[in-house]
């Protein structure tokens, strides 16, 4: 089994070429980049050292990644998966009922974040994240689940409190800015499209 990562979250802030903390191209990608580029990328490498038909199972942006890569018929991908599973299957946001994708859809936040320069959205919140935090969200997860659905969709009846102080140790884990600008494209055409860089390009 392998575990994939998407890129530019707490967990994969490397480059053989930039520095995350310094150069911004390193922040030039969506979850688009990431079907085009890292999913086929790590479908060759699994495929390289086992020798076997890959079954991918996405969660969230990891579905977004799959439905993108398929919809253009990527051959690395078709030549190398058996099956798909989809879990929390995203391709279409406009009726998301995330507080904070709706909060960039109806605010100039991303323009704010674009005018002076910051690249990185929702960093790891290393405060947050520390034994003081985990801690408390073992103790108070519902309080911890509430701030959690600020971000994401939540529903009490589904969610694993008692799971939080785990979920808490990686979240938020952090993104591009302009990936959070493709999110939010598709909340403002509802379509599922590539990212629009605008007429100049």
């Amino acid at each position: 089994m392998w575990l994939g990562n998407s890129r530019g979250n707490k967990h994969s802030r490397k480059h053989v070429r930039y520095n995350p903390d310094k150069d911004k191209e390193f922040w030039q990608f969506s979850f688009q980049h990431m079907a085009d580029y890292d999913l086929p990328a790590v479908f060759t490498h699994i495929y390289n050292i086992t020798k076997q038909k890959i079954h991918y199972i996405g969660h969230s942006q990891g579905t977004i990644q799959m439905f993108v890569a398929l919809s253009k018929h990527n051959h690395v991908i078709e030549q190398y998966l058996d099956k798909y599973f989809a879990f929390g299957p995203v391709a279409y946001v406009k009726n998301s009922k995330s507080n904070l994708i709706n909060m960039l859809d109806h605010s100039l936040v991303l323009q704010w974040f674009k005018l002076r320069g910051i690249n990185e959205f929702l960093p790891s919140a290393n405060w947050f994240q520390t034994d003081v935090g985990i801690a408390f969200c073992s103790t108070f997860a519902k309080v911890c689940g509430d701030l959690m659905t600020q971000i994401m969709d939540g529903d009490a009846s589904l969610d694993n409190y008692e799971r939080y102080d785990v979920l808490i140790g990686h979240f938020p884990a952090g993104t591009s800015t302009m990936n959070m600008a493709h999110w939010k494209q598709l909340m403002d055409t509802g379509r599922f499209e590539s990212f629009d860089y605008g007429s100049s390009r």
